[in-house]
């Protein structure tokens, strides 16, 4: 039982641990022991719950993990939460251990209903997993709760994994989620808040919803728990095939353009970087469709008349393609508009009473989309992108949308497809999508971030906000960096750390301009702590062309040359700065100091980055770097560098960097 215990599971600890399945008294044991470390979840068959598994480990009381997770049970009309089911009847069968684990089946009862759902108990490594299978239609959810008997525990929320938080306890991290990889629900639901003092909602509820003709799937949900005192113990795996892209996309800087005006205003903004001597850029042009943005998708061609056409949009192209960039324009086959030529109402997204599910409104027009189907956007795709490519000259694709969101906020309740009520045959619809859009403009595809952690190496980048809530201001976030070099980085490029008005956003609300150069140097010292290539977003948002064309150039001047050489790099030692010393993540974490991060790769690349809002950080190398790129202070100002450096001395600033090759 060592190994991974299914696709999305924790990957098997570092340090190794020995396995076993005991019996004691009523109870039954999931252990793993490593030395003196041991691990020990019991599980004592008493309320069908998951109150019935307590976690046991040296030196702590034992606690519950999900105080009363368990089914929220249907019966009639009525809706029964495991924890509020005293009215019901109780039993169940012997539990019966399995060269696959320990396996016992409930039932619940009333009057003449019975429904009866499995659990299969299984240890690998330090996870604990836990099959849960009910053939009948009568839950309408499986909920992990919350905590209990877990004081001075707090929430630690992980920058890039958006669907579930994780527990800090004790020393302690703890993860507790469903494996998106393998569920029949309608869509998950996050529960992330204090109950108590010493009870923690941090995870998931799994909701099966009925189809339009009233059918509910049956439930199966494969759910992780994982105890370590390393964080990279409890983090998933994301079991997706690496992108072919990485290398191409190593050092291009993305440059999003959302100008609502001519072809030829963004032609000379590109033809005036490319003067400016910039490279390796990834141009992006947003708005460009006949009707406008975000209006009578997905019927959008020909290009806009008023802004140049067909003719302006490729001239466009072309000055991208003469300059060495990567072009691509916004695509959108998940908003459907009811002033659309193409398609008709039987294209929809349906919820399950049959209404078509609303999707983005457009404030401007006051029109209001609706969801296209996910089981109809390919065919709209090979209808339009292929004529995109070929009028074009397209070499990237953008697509809006799909991995902002996670595929359960996109479920289709139509009974007439076999996937309704399932984000899992979402999920494959917009795989497939992203790769045929691989396939017709012939390179990388970009999608929006956020939830883009599900899609890494399906979708070759995106445009990655990492704040958990887009008014909140990314600049406030912390930058905890594991998640993302550890799982994402080897399968997937992003660009930046989200777009400007809300990485910048301040008192919850986004702001639209005002940005300074100090402002820049927060964002690019974030970019670089990441490992992400270079990002700019539109010149709408600056005071001038001319003050954009500088964010630009100084973005690939000094972020690019970081990102070619940690692109392809694994990092080997990830490290935070507490009270003047290099300590690993789950020291930073403990003593809540997060904002200087140290990196170093397999090439010999090290990065360090001072997020810190205040403090200086002086870093003495032992060595003379044959290259760097830093952002340090010099006789009291900041200075910018990228070449072979005459020091071995230097004093980052807030919002300064240095990355060195030895």
């Amino acid at each position: 039982m060592q190994g991974l215990a299914g696709p999305a599971a924790p990957p098997a600890p570092e340090t190794g641990c020995a396995n076993r399945i005991v019996a004691e008294g009523d109870s039954w044991v999931f252990e793993c022991a490593a030395g003196n470390d041991v691990l020990r979840y019991r599980y004592t068959p008493a309320t069908g719950s998951l109150h019935d598994l307590t976690v046991e480990t040296d030196g702590l009381p034992p606690f519950w993990p999900s105080f009363f997770g368990g089914p929220i049970f249907l019966f009639g009309d009525e809706e029964i939460p495991i924890w509020s089911s005293e009215t019901l009847t109780w039993s169940h069968t012997e539990p019966l251990l399995t060269a696959d684990g320990l396996e016992i089946t409930w039932r619940a009862g009333r009057g003449e209903q019975q429904v009866a759902y499995t659990y299969r108990f299984s240890i690998h490594g330090r996870t604990l997993r836990i099959a849960v299978d009910a053939p009948g239609r009568h839950i309408h959810a499986f909920s992990l709760d919350r905590t209990e008997a877990t004081p001075g525990a707090r929430i630690l929320p992980i920058p890039y994994l958006a669907t579930f938080d994780l527990l800090f306890y004790e020393g302690l991290f703890v993860s507790l989620y469903f494996d998106w990889t393998q569920s029949s629900a309608s869509r998950y639901e996050k529960v992330s808040l204090p109950y108590s003092d010493q009870s923690f909602h941090f995870s998931q509820i799994a909701f099966y919803e009925p189809d339009t003709a009233g059918a509910r799937q049956a439930v199966h949900e494969v759910i992780y728990l994982t105890l370590s005192d390393r964080l990279s113990d409890v983090l998933p795996v994301v079991p997706n095939p690496a992108s072919p892209y990485r290398s191409a996309l190593a050092g291009r800087t993305l440059v999003d353009l959302w100008t609502e005006g001519p072809f030829a205003e963004s032609q000379a903004l590109i033809e005036a970087l490319h003067r400016r001597g910039v490279q390796d850029l990834l141009v992006i042009r947003h708005t460009w469709q006949r009707c406008g943005y975000d209006d009578c998708y997905p019927s959008v061609l020909p290009a806009r008349a008023e802004w140049g056409g067909d003719e302006a949009l490729r001239n466009l192209a072309e000055a991208a393609r003469k300059a060495g960039y990567l072009f691509a324009v916004h695509e959108n086959y998940t908003d459907f508009y009811p002033n659309a030529d193409l398609g008709s109402p039987d294209d929809l997204a349906l919820d399950p009473e049959g209404r078509p599910r609303p999707a983005w409104f457009n404030q401007t027009t006051g029109l209001q989309s609706h969801l296209l189907s996910p089981f109809r956007a390919l065919d709209f795709a090979r209808q339009t992108s292929p004529d995109i490519h070929r009028r074009y000259g397209t070499t990237a694709a953008f697509v809006d949308v799909l991995t902002a969101v996670p595929p359960w906020e996109k479920t289709d309740y139509n009974a007439r497809y076999e996937g309704r009520a399932r984000f899992q045959p979402v999920f494959r619809a917009y795989a497939d999508l992203l790769a045929f859009l691989r396939t017709a403009h012939e390179g990388p595809v970009v999608g929006e971030g956020g939830a883009h952690f599900l899609y890494a190496g399906l979708v070759d980048s995106a445009a990655a906000a990492y704040q958990p809530d887009l008014s909140e201001g990314g600049w406030r976030v912390p930058p905890l960096v594991d998640f993302a070099l550890l799982r994402l980085h080897p399968l997937m490029v992003s660009h930046g750390v989200g777009y400007f008005p809300y990485y910048f956003a301040q008192d919850g609300q986004p702001r639209w301009s005002g940005y300074t150069p100090e402002d820049h140097y927060h964002y690019m010292a974030t970019e670089i702590a990441f490992c992400h290539a270079g990002y700019v977003d539109s010149p709408e948002l600056f005071d001038s062309s001319e003050f954009w064309l500088d964010w630009a150039e100084r973005e690939a001047r000094l972020v690019a040359p970081i990102h070619r050489l940690c692109a392809s790099a694994w990092p080997v030692r990830i490290r935070y700065r507490v009270d003047g010393e290099l300590v690993p993540v789950e020291r930073a974490v403990a003593a809540g100091q997060l904002e200087q991060v140290f990196v170093e790769y397999d090439n010999g690349l090290r990065v360090y980055v001072n997020r810190h809002p205040a403090q200086s950080w002086p870093v003495e190398l032992d060595f003379r770097p044959s290259w760097a790129d830093f952002s340090a202070l010099a006789d009291g100002a900041r200075r910018d560098f990228v070449g072979a450096p005459q020091t071995t001395s230097f004093l980052l600033p807030p919002s300064g960097w240095l990355a060195v090759m030895p």
